[in-house]
């Protein structure tokens, strides 16, 4: 095996003989790729490959290894391998465990409430709720699920009065009480849902032989305390483990991901560093280490454009600002592919993306599913609704039978005759608004009571029709509209994503939106008093890039809870501001109707 390619710090991990070993790895360091050099290394010294296990955080990095691992080495979720263990420890003769569907886990829960009186009467005198009740139910499941196994994830919840289970907070123990029962019940039933199979399994690991000699832990900075439970009990089976991670990209404490020290878990471990970045370029790691300083800072490989930070008086005005900079950006050669916005809410990347289609650039948002499908479809069903239109102004009387018929092939389903009426009924009113925009919206209307249907889910249908009606303003044709979309589908799209999605990847451009008190960091650590993970947060998102940092402040206006926030982020420290280059943000345009303006800075 060929390892020249390799870093001194890399080729101390791929070679060492150290038995336990946490491997501190700094943001685009090769990480991954060193992971995969030790698993090659330990195969052609000899490792029968059923000696090997590598565990993950999640399915996405799950994909990525083995992608590039040697065929045949074993890769799971730390989930999916506790629910192995689990089926495994059932034995042949047993019921299996099968994963619990929503009436399952409803069954379950009752005759679990109806096994603890005690503390129903309890709960029902200090919150004055009744759990027998089924919309109290849903949400007693809904506030397990949330807290995924994790006590100090329920804690945070309850603490939480926009979380909706606020009304919990006197009775946790009692809870505990109950989870406990259900999760008795599960097991009597040979069911498991997705917290147990990671408590469960280490409960059970004791009984299963493991064949393993070799255990390898990629993202370890995500694991939750029921993780690092089993990681423990595997560590005293496996004789050799070697751990990756970064604490400083420990960002998932709403799912109860914490910033554990690792040598808790594994005792007498060595730490091997990662420091070199071969993403970040020198600049934006002075930026990185400025946001959040500790052991091991990143090291840039080479020098780089300065990070920008853009002050904007206003929401609108940061839209602005972005589209120009895309502009600018795409005039010089770059790729739209290369370039991602990341925000901390969905909510602001959602007013970007109009922006920037309304310009004539074509977005992916990573948080929701590609449906260009369905957007053709729509623009059939606005053609059919300007042909009602045609058909009214030449005085001709609609033909209900063929509207009724086009609907179907629209579709390409059998439209029902109750919901072919009501379709009709709107077809009528469509035809009859004097707007452009106007008839889009009723095409969407008309397509979206098409394609309800019992038991199935339209939030994505909605959302993608949704995004194009900006700039159905422009626009007075369906063919000079479906010509638009075809055009900017020809294009490499700009990314859109939320800072937590985008952990893992890497662009050239990252434009961070809203660094801003209430949104970097989010309001609610803000008011808890807690904004570590917050800043780890802001760390993740500008080490995304490997070319340039472009950070944005402007006024947010936060829908949910109502609240305007207008001052910079209390992470804008004075030694970040000396890692950035200050821009000109542009004057604020007029206050459009129905749009949010905050006060100038």
């Amino acid at each position: 095996m060929k390892i020249s390619n390799h870093t001194p710090e890399q080729l101390k991990i791929i070679t060492t003989t150290a038995p336990r070993v946490v491997v501190s790895a700094v943001a685009g360091s090769g990480k991954t790729k060193t992971l995969c050099a030790r698993v090659r290394r330990l195969l052609n010294a000899g490792v029968p490959i059923a000696d090997i296990v590598v565990l993950t955080f999640s399915t996405t990095a799950v994909n990525v290894l083995k992608k590039r691992l040697p065929a045949g080495v074993l890769v799971k979720t730390f989930h999916a391998f506790g629910y192995d263990i689990v089926k495994k420890a059932a034995g042949p003769v047993k019921l299996k465990p099968g994963k619990l569907t929503e009436e399952r886990k409803a069954t379950l829960l009752s005759a679990a409430l109806f096994a603890c009186p005690k503390a129903c009467r309890s709960i029902q005198q200090k919150t004055n709720r009744s759990l027998n009740t089924k919309s109290e139910q849903k949400r007693l499941l809904a506030f397990f699920d949330q807290c995924n196994g994790s006590d100090e994830v329920a804690a945070r919840l309850v603490k939480d009065d926009e979380s909706g289970f606020a009304c919990y907070a006197e009775v946790l123990a009692e809870l505990r009480t109950v989870r406990r029962v259900y999760d008795k019940r599960m097991e009597r039933a040979g069911a498991i849902d997705f917290p147990t199979m990671l408590t469960r399994a280490t409960s059970v690991l004791s009984s299963v032989s493991l064949p393993f000699k070799h255990l390898l832990v990629d993202e370890a900075q995500d694991m939750t305390a029921a993780q690092m439970r089993l990681l423990a009990r595997l560590a005293d089976r496996i004789p050799n483990v070697m751990v990756f991670g970064d604490p400083r990209q420990t960002i998932y404490g709403f799912m109860g991901g914490t910033a554990n020290n690792l040598h808790n878990v594994l005792r007498g471990a060595v730490t091997l560093p990662l420091s070199r970045s071969f993403r970040l370029t020198k600049e934006n790691a002075a930026l990185a280490n400025a946001i959040l300083r500790g052991d091991h800072p990143a090291v840039g490989t080479r020098h780089g454009a300065t990070p920008s930070l853009t002050r904007c008086a206003s929401a609108i005005a940061q839209e602005d600002a972005v589209v120009d900079l895309v502009r600018k950006l795409k005039s010089k050669g770059v790729a739209g592919d290369q370039v991602a916005i990341l925000a901390r809410t969905k909510a602001q990347i959602r007013l970007v993306e109009k922006a920037l289609l309304t310009a004539g650039f074509e977005t992916h948002p990573v948080y929701r599913p590609h449906e260009p499908a369905h957007t053709d479809q729509l623009l059939d069903m606005l053609a059919l609704v300007q042909k009602c239109i045609a058909t009214a102004m030449a005085g001709k009387k609609p033909n209900r039978k063929w509207r009724a018929r086009r609907l179907g092939e629209i579709t390409g389903k059998t439209v029902p005759e109750n919901i072919a009426q009501d379709c009709l009924r709107m077809l009528k009113k469509a035809a009859r608004t004097p707007s452009f925009e106007g008839r889009y919206a009723w095409a969407v209307r008309i397509y979206m009571r098409l394609m309800r249907a019992p038991g199935k889910t339209v939030t994505n249908i909605a959302a993608e029709l949704n995004r194009w009606q900006p700039i159905t303003r422009k626009f007075k044709t369906v063919q000079a509209l479906r010509t638009h979309v075809e055009e900017l589908r020809a294009q490499t799209p700009i990314t859109l994503s939320s800072i937590h999605r985008a952990k893992g990847d890497e662009w050239d451009h990252v434009i961070v939106l809203g660094v801003t008190n209430g949104s970097i960091p989010f309001y609610r650590d803000l008011k808890r008093g807690d904004t570590a993970e917050e800043r780890r947060l802001f760390y993740v998102a500008v080490t995304r890039a490997r070319e340039q940092v472009h950070l944005f402040h402007a006024p947010v206006h936060h829908a949910p809870s109502g609240q305007n926030f207008s001052l910079p982020s209390s992470f804008l420290t004075p030694n970040v501001l000396t890692a950035v280059q200050p821009t000109g943000g542009r004057k604020p345009p007029a206050i459009r109707a129905g749009r949010y303006v905050a006060q100038a800075l």
